[in-house]
This record gives structure tokens, sequence and C-alpha cells, in this order.
């Protein structure tokens, strides 16, 4: 299958260079036909099953390391170990649905009977159930779930009664679409309702306009003045007494600046400020721009849970400000538990965030209904841009207006193509950029897309510099000395200094491999060294030319290159656009002119886009 699948994109490559268009639907099929019988290994002469099983058991060794590795994974298939049958009693049922509902509000805010089901049927393969009986067991499970633990989230009827004619088996009317009705649980519905309840609260610890003001001096006195917004916005903060605010602002409007700026009035005036965030590079990316204590969400609930507090979170009283950066991608219980903190101890709490980008992975949404309800501060200037037009289309994406991608196109900044020559695309744009001293991410919506552009990128990089020994990542790739991997977990216990340790997202560069296949790496931007453990190596590590659109939040390049199938959300293309942050400073210009390294140098960003559809039709956007 991969060879048919490289020849397939070599021939639409070529294809598309020879026609100026991607092959349609049928020529794209033909060209995998084309593929499938090119590749097609030889028929061998006619073997007896004495020389076939010959044949196999060589092949088998060739794979699995030799005879003794296929002899003993035969006797392992043969005799596998006797393990304890789990018996699938009303104590069981009652326990699985408890986790089929906790697995859903970990990972979803709403849900319906179809996401229950597939995670029912998970549970049910571990339990020693007759196959024939598996059904009902997993019908038991749904009910349980949907029954007794949700919270149907029904509209208001309309008064009418459809005859019974006119409904299902079930009892439910055919002008409803089976299976789409979507549910809840009390949990999260409580969590959203202390948030809403918190963000109307007053009797916050509050500052002086004057402290503002002198923060607001200071801050252009040492060369960054805040715009009209930015400065409304840190005023409102300080001065309104709110125990929760809420503040959303677009990519690239100086949220961070801004963040700065309230940090300085509220210290200044006597207060304290805690930052916390969703993930660890968003933490540490607060903390190194406001010169605050920010650590993640899950630290602090981790230690409510535990009892342990750390001396940062202990500290928290009534004069505490608690700022909460990409507030938008916690989940709900997680955002939930850390509010009630600060408001059990008499502090306040501020949530940045921008509504319309990634959502949180588990139960969110809670900021929509804040803003609903008790309104928002919001940031509408944007700096990260120099060109005025960049700034409106972002913005015009942000709200999901199509027309905003015509600004892309004009500016040479969208090239459509087969999904081979997209990859081709966005891989040698990739190459020129590094070529020019620039540091340059790609980024896919899939992990089996970036796993390919990051092998491509190591194949390029070897040609020039061989490799002479090597170790196997925890994504299925090789690297060596020299290349640039990416960290994928969070470890306290791998300290860089006092206050830092190795993060989720973080990009290091290979210096040496040890002999237990240890790995010692190199920060790219610190430039501080660890040495990473083989444990470490083996589970958390993968190459890190090329990162999905999720894992480019906090991280840093001066260009990035992106990779659509056209199958990705608005909420994903707006992230694509507006990140990675630049490494040096915020605007992101539309030319691709060509600058020395020694010069300062922008970050820009291009993307490729899959066509599926048939090549000869209008390539405007839909």
């Amino acid at each position: 299958r991969a060879h048919i699948e490289t020849r397939r994109g070599e021939l639409a490559i070529q294809f598309q260079e020879d026609h100026g268009r991607p092959p349609t639907a049928v020529e794209a099929l033909h060209l995998a036909q084309q593929a499938t019988l090119e590749t097609r290994d030889a028929k061998h002469e006619p073997r007896s099953l004495t020389e076939q099983r010959a044949t196999w058991l060589n092949e088998a060794a060739t794979v699995l390391g030799g005879r003794a590795a296929v002899a003993s994974m035969v006797r392992t298939a043969l005799t596998p170990p006797a393990e304890t049958a789990t018996i699938a009693d009303a104590r069981w049922v009652a326990q699985t649905a408890d986790h089929v509902l906790a697995v859903m509000e970990e990972s979803r805010s709403t849900w319906q009977m179809w996401h229950v089901r597939a995670e029912a049927q998970r549970q049910v393969r571990t339990a020693d159930v007759p196959v024939e009986r598996a059904n009902v067991l997993v019908d038991l499970l749904v009910d349980e779930v949907l029954d007794r633990r949700s919270v149907a989230l029904v509209a208001r009827r309309d008064g009418i009664d459809e005859p019974q004619t006119l409904r299902r088996t079930n009892g439910s009317s055919v002008y409803t679409v089976a299976g789409a009705a979507l549910y809840t649980s009390q949990r999260i519905l409580d969590s959203k309702a202390r948030l809403v309840a918190a963000a109307g609260r007053r009797g916050g610890a509050s500052v002086e306009q004057t402290a503002v003001d002198f923060a607001l001096l200071e801050m252009a006195a040492n060369g960054t003045v805040l715009d009209a917004g930015q400065a409304a916005l840190v005023r409102q903060m300080c001065t309104s007494g709110a125990r929760v605010q809420l503040a959303i602002a677009p990519a690239g409007a100086g949220k961070t600046t801004a963040m700065r700026a309230l940090t300085l009035a509220w210290t200044q005036d006597g207060g304290q400020v805690l930052g916390l965030a969703p993930s660890a590079a968003a933490a540490a990316v607060l903390g190194e721009q406001t010169g605050i204590r920010a650590d993640t969400l899950a630290k602090l609930t981790w230690s409510l849970r535990h009892g342990e507090l750390p001396e940062w979170a202990a500290a928290a009283g009534p004069s505490t400000l608690v700022i909460i950066d990409e507030a938008g991608m916690a989940d709900t219980h997680t955002l939930d538990a850390a509010v009630q903190f600060a408001i059990d101890r008499g502090g306040s709490v501020r949530l940045v965030g921008d509504d319309q980008q990634l959502a949180a992975i588990g139960a969110g949404g809670v900021l929509c209904d804040i803003n609903q309800i008790h309104g928002a501060l919001h940031l509408a200037e944007l700096h990260r841009f120099t060109n005025p037009a960049e700034a409106v289309a972002s913005l015009a994406l942000r709200e999901g207006k199509p027309a905003a991608v015509n600004f892309y196109l004009d500016h040479d900044r969208v090239h459509v193509g087969d999904l081979a020559k997209t990859i081709e695309d966005a891989f040698t744009a990739w190459v020129l950029d590094r070529s020019a001293g620039l540091d340059a991410i790609m980024l896919a919506p899939t992990r089996e897309l970036v796993a390919e552009l990051n092998r491509r990128a190591r194949e390029h990089r070897l040609d020039r510099f061989p490799a002479s020994s090597e170790v196997r990542l925890a994504d299925g790739n090789q690297a060596s000395v020299g290349d640039v991997i990416i960290t994928r977990a969070n470890d306290r216990r791998l300290r860089l200094t006092a206050t830092d340790w190795v993060k989720n997202g973080d990009r290091r560069t290979i210096t040496r491999i040890g002999r237990r296949g240890d790995l010692t790496v190199r920060h790219n931007r610190s430039q501080l060294t660890i040495r990473l453990p083989l444990d470490y190596v083996c589970t958390s590590t993968g190459l890190g030319y090329a990162s999905t659109i999720h894992s480019a939040q906090g991280v840093t390049a001066d260009t990035m290159h992106g990779l659509l199938t056209g199958q990705e959300s608005r909420q994903q293309l707006y992230t694509m656009l507006t990140h990675p942050r630049p490494a040096r400073q915020p605007p992101l210009p539309t030319g691709r002119r060509r600058r020395r390294p020694a010069q300062h140098h922008p970050p820009r960003c291009h993307f490729t886009a899959h066509a599926d559809r048939d090549a000869s039709a209008d390539h405007r956007p839909r």
C-alpha cells in the first residue's frame, strides 16, 4: 500500500506540472490504477505448500529479528497468559456506566447516543460476555448513561403531537433525526452555572485609578505605548472590583502587553498576581512576558485534589489576582475548580482568551455563556500584522466570512493541488526558508501528514549530514545528532532551572546520543541543555520539523508553511494563519521577499490546500 501511495503521489505531481492543474476525480482514479499496476510485484513460480511455508518463515524472521523471535511470537499467540474474567453483573454495569459518563465529560460538553454507544462497545470488549449477548449489554449501558446519568437538552415542544402512525417503535416522532438528541451531565451544568454566577459577583479587590495611570505611564516610558483599547481594558480590569471578568482578544491584538500593564498596576498597588494556563507552553509564555509566577491549570487542580498546594497557590489571598490565559482552551471542570479556589480565598480572576480559536479538548464553551450574560471586554486593534489588509482578513476569517480567503489568494499564500503535490510544495517552501536562515515550521491537521513531513525533513538533512548513530522516537521516526525534536509531555522531574522543566511542545536539537539511548538536547529558544532519559525518549518525543495545528499554540517561529486537506474547521484555519507566534517581534507581512539571515525577518505564513474536487471547476474560495 505504501509503495502504491508513493507512486501515485509521484504521478499526481507530474500531472500537475504537465497540465498546470491538479487531476480531476476521474483522472486521479486512473493515476491510482496506474500506480497499482506499476508497483505490483511479479508473480512467482508455482510453489508447494512446504516451500510457501518456508518462504513465509524467512520473511517473518527478517521482520521480527530471527527464527527464535518468530517461535516466541507463535508461542505467545497460542498460549496467551491467563486473565481474570470480568463478570458483567449489576455492579459492573453501574461502574462502567459511571466510567462512560466520565469519558463523555472529559471529551465534550454535549454528546449524542452514538458517542455513548461507541464508548460502551469499547468497555464491553473487556467483559466476559458471549458474542450474542454483547449488543444487549451495550444497549443496557447506553440506557444507563443517557436515561439515568445524563441530562437531555430538549427544545421546547410546539404543542403538536403526532399521531401514532407518525411515530417510531420507540415512540419518537418520524420528524426527528434518530440519535440526534443532545445530552450533557448535571456536573457540567453545575460547573457552568457556578462560573457564570461568579462572573456576576462584585466586591473584589480593585486598584486606585492613580496606580493605573502610573503603570501606563511607566509602560510608555519604557517604550511600550498601549493603544486605546488596551488601556481601557487594563483600567476596567483594575478598577471594576469584579470577582471574575472576561476579556476576549483575537490573535495579534496585544493581550500579553495588556496583561503586563495589568500586572504592573496591580502589584504597584500592593497586590499579588498569579498566572494560569491550560498548557505548560502557554504558562511559560505568560510568565516570561509578564514576569509573574505562572503554572498550568492541571498543576493547580491536581494539587487541590491531593491536598498538596504549592507555595505560590497557598499564598493566595484577598489581594491576589489570578490571570487565566488561553481560557477558551480550558475545560469547564478545570476552569471551575481554579476559579472557585481563587474566589474562596477572597481573590479575583481575569479570564483572557478567544472564543473563536481552538476550543477545549474537554467540555468547554463557558466563555460564550459569560459573554452573553455578563458581557466581556474586547480588544479589536491588531498589532501582529504590519499590513492592515492582512489584519482585516484575519478578523474576517475569525468571524467565518469566506471572502477572507481572498487576501491569501491574492498574495500567493494559497497553493492548490493534489495531496502529494501540496505536501511537496509545503516541504519545498520550508526548505527554502531554512536555507535562508529562518526558523521555519510546517503545520498539518493530522498526525499522519505530520509524520510524512517530518520524515521528508530528516531525509533532506541526512543528504547533507549522514547519521552515525540513531535512536527511535515515540512517533516511530529515527533521530540522530542535529535533528530537531519536540517533547510531548510535561515532566517536572526533568529540570532545566529552578523554575523551568521539560514541557509539552518544546522544540529542541539533539546534541548527543547516550549509550543507552538517552538524548542530550538543547532548547531552540533558551539554548538550555538537558538529558532526556530513554523512557521519556521512547514515550514522549517526536521529530519537530512539523507539528499538528493544535500543537502549534505557543510555538515560536519566523515562518509557517501549513497543509490543508479541506476537512478542517474554521477554527483550525484561523489558528494556522495567525500562529505560530513570531520568534523576534510581532509583524506578519504579506510579501515573499527573501532577507539575509543577519537581518531582521518578520514571520510569514503560507499554506497549501489539497484539491479534493473537480480541478476544472473555478478555484475561487467556497
